[in-house]
């Protein structure tokens, strides 16, 4: 039997996974697609969002094969790294629906809302703090060499990105985004 906090894990990332694919399916029903214009260069863009899965399926794989990466994980690591993936999930996939059809793999090329509900009164980039929160889970669940490595470059990238995503919001959504920017936090 594994242990609950690797059964945690396991369950999260299925709830993730479907809760993604409902919010992607809705998306391209209504939209047709899912894919914007990288925010960043491209390869930093792409190579960013690969080392995020790259991270979070060696966690998923060190959750159902206990013995994997040659990394023994003490329990009292991975209950914080299990606890801490439910709440970057749940921050993740209300960020995910909060956007609703503007839902975008890069920047969104149809006009879009400047999205200011739901969670997006309380952060500017709830959806990058969930994947922050799962990246920081993953790394502290497996805390191996090669896991740590690629999720620090995913959170260097996802951090670009937002740099990247503030600039074309200031361009599309000029005085609107200042305001909202002035009053809302880029995190918490």
């Amino acid at each position: 039997m594994l242990p609950i906090p690797n059964l945690i894990v396991i369950y999260t990332f299925i709830v993730m996974g479907v809760g993604f694919a409902i919010a992607i399916y809705r998306v391209i029903k209504q939209e047709g697609s899912l894919w914007g214009d990288p925010s960043i260069n491209p390869f930093l863009f792409y190579s960013g969002k690969v080392t995020m899965f790259i991270c979070w399926g060696l966690t998923l794989l060190k959750a159902i094969f206990p013995d994997f990466g040659g990394v023994v994980v003490p329990l009292w690591i991975s209950w914080p790294g299990a606890c801490l993936l439910c709440i970057g999930t749940v921050v993740l996939l209300l960020s995910f629906y909060g956007l609703g059809p503007s839902l975008r793999y890069g920047l969104p090329e149809k006009e879009t809302r400047l999205k200011t509900s739901g969670l997006y009164r309380f952060s500017r980039h709830p959806l990058y703090m969930g994947v922050f929160l799962v990246t920081f889970s993953c790394m502290i669940f497996f805390p191996n060499i090669l896991n740590i490595s690629v999720g620090l470059y995913c959170i260097a990238m996802q951090y670009l990105m937002i740099a990247g995503e503030e600039k074309f919001l200031a361009e599309r959504f000029g005085t609107e985004w200042e305001v909202y920017k002035n009053k809302v936090r880029r995190f918490l």
